[in-house]
């Protein structure tokens, strides 16, 4: 080998003998940063996640200490078996060597179940030379929304629909501030409902309302706003499609007879006697009839029932009574029936017609609400107003030689309503004329179906009269009633001798006169009834 390949070889040996000595610190700096970054610890918050609530992972960062320097902590991210990043924070500042910090990362996992996660940190030093370090994390995350079930049934078009809606809390902590809206559609007496706290497992049921404005097809959403364990504000909406039915307005108003009152069972007027031979007809009491063609019934108290035949609720429901002039019965006035009736239901209000004074027809009207409308329904009533009706009965007539005529016997009320003010005495005639010491007799006050006694005297010219006129006068309702009427004289003439009549009869001012003789007379005498109101 000559000097030149020995100088070669020295030189080959020398440049391996550089590369080696070398080649630790090229690894170093390629591979290896100055910087060593680790995640000790990584803590979940709430302790017990759920589904669509924010949760935060708390991951403590530390740089080792023996670091050549400081580093800057780029980013710490959570990630899911995908790598997908689920929730990060960045520009979190400087750590020296051997400095830790604890760093909040705040994700949201929709779905429930058990997810393998990690948390990862990212550091850079002066370099610019980066470095990371990841740390597995296991998360179980339970339901956390509220379950929202809205029931809907019988949904009508321009009505408040009733809607039930039951909130069930499915987690293991409490639910707070829950705040359950109808929010599809928006219109609805009862939209919205609250509940402060749903326990654990616990359930609550809720009555809203919607007012769906179309008929057919609809979705109604119901909106569930509430506060998390972990104290933070979540929503979860739940949609229900409903089949609504074209609005129905059937209203009904019935009329008739209040139960227990003894409406008709009095006679109107004692029809029947003499009084319907000679043309009187009727009495102070007279048929009358319900709107909707219930059977005639007489009575100052009536039952007025209103039923909803529709299919949506009625509200606020009052029975105005109106007369033939179309304004209110003052005398009745404005009854209250009902705040609301479902479709189907019905209500009846007793009213009571005594202080009315008028016949005529009365209407019913029942005023309500239905679908944002006041409307009303309406029955008939043709009222006659119960009236006093008076009757002689039980006459004793006796007459003298001279002419003195004494006459007595008992006045009954055959009507409906009480008699005041009776007065019974002779009437004065060309034949006759009242005297001492009964030329009147006052009765008073006699009530429906009682009765009281009397007597008058009078003078008639015994020669010439068959007869004698008796007048009575008396109050029914607001009317001054004055009946006279000729009383037969006893064929007999003598200062003992009496002539029995068995009833003589007055009613009232649209009726006649009833009498039924207790003896025997031709009935050509003649009878002469004279009225005055």
């Amino acid at each position: 080998m000559n000097d030149r390949s020995t100088e070669a070889a020295a030189f080959v040996a020398a440049a391996l003998l550089a590369t080696s000595v070398l080649a630790p610190f090229v690894g170093v700096a390629g591979a290896v940063p100055d910087a060593r970054v680790a995640v000790t610890d990584a803590t979940v918050t709430p302790a017990t996640p759920t589904a669509g609530a924010p949760v935060t992972v708390e991951a403590t960062i530390r740089l080792s200490g023996a670091s050549a320097s400081a580093a800057d902590l780029d980013r710490v991210a959570v990630r899911d078996s995908n790598g997908t990043v689920l929730g990060a924070a960045t520009g979190l500042g400087t750590l020296s060597p051997g400095e830790t910090i604890a760093v909040p990362v705040t994700l949201v996992v929709d779905e429930p179940g058990g997810y393998d996660l990690s948390v990862v940190a990212t550091v850079s030093d002066a370099d610019d030379e980066t470095a990371t370090a990841s740390r597995p994390l296991s998360l179980a995350v339970e339901r956390g929304a509220p379950l929202v079930e809205a029931t809907v049934a019988d949904a009508v078009a321009g009505a408040d629909s009733a809607v039930d809606v039951t909130v069930s809390n499915p987690t293991t902590a409490p639910l707070r501030d829950l705040t359950v809206s109808v929010v599809e559609p928006t219109d609805g007496e009862r939209v919205r409902r609250t509940v402060a706290t749903l326990a654990a497992g616990a359930s609550q049921s809720l009555n809203l309302s919607v007012r769906p404005m179309e008929a057919g097809e609809r979705s109604i959403r119901v909106r569930v706003d509430y506060t998390t364990a972990a104290g933070t504000r979540a929503t979860v909406t739940h949609d229900r499609a409903v089949t609504v039915d074209p609005l129905t307005a059937d209203v009904g108003v019935r009329v008739s007879t209040a139960t227990g009152d003894a409406a008709g069972d009095a006679a109107a007027g004692g029809a029947g006697g003499i009084a319907g031979i000679i043309g009187g007809g009727g009495g102070a009491l007279q048929p009358s009839t319900g709107g909707d063609g219930d059977d005639d019934a007489d009575g100052d108290r009536l039952d007025v029932t209103v039923t909803n035949f529709g299919n949506a609720a009625i509200e606020r429901v009052v029975l105005v009574p109106r007369g033939d002039n179309g304004t209110l019965v003052s005398a009745v006035g404005r009854v209250a029936v009902a705040d609301a009736l479902e479709p189907g239901a019905e209500a009846t209000v007793t009213v009571d017609l005594s202080a009315v004074e008028t016949a005529g027809d009365i209407d019913f009207v029942a005023r309500y609400d239905l679908a944002g409308e006041r409307r009303e329904a309406a029955a008939d009533y043709d009222f006659r107003p119960k009236r006093g009706a008076v009757e002689l009965t039980g006459l004793n007539v006796s007459l003298d030689d001279d002419g003195r005529v004494t006459i007595g016997g008992n006045l009954g009320n055959v009507g409906g309503g009480e008699v005041s003010g009776v007065v019974v005495g002779v009437a004065e005639s060309r034949s006759a004329t009242p005297a001492y010491p009964q030329r009147s007799y006052f009765v008073g006050t006699v009530d429906a179906s009682e009765f009281a006694p009397f007597s008058v005297t009078g003078r008639v010219d015994a020669a010439n009269a068959t007869s004698i006129p008796v007048r009575v006068a008396y109050t029914a309702g607001d009317d001054r009633v004055t009946e006279v009427i000729e009383v037969p004289l006893p064929a007999s003439r003598s200062s003992t001798g009496a002539g029995s009549f068995g009833a003589l009869g007055v009613s009232g001012p649209v009726g006649g006169l009833l009498l039924a003789v207790g003896f025997a007379i031709p009935l050509a005498i003649g009878l002469v009834v004279r009225r005055y109101v």
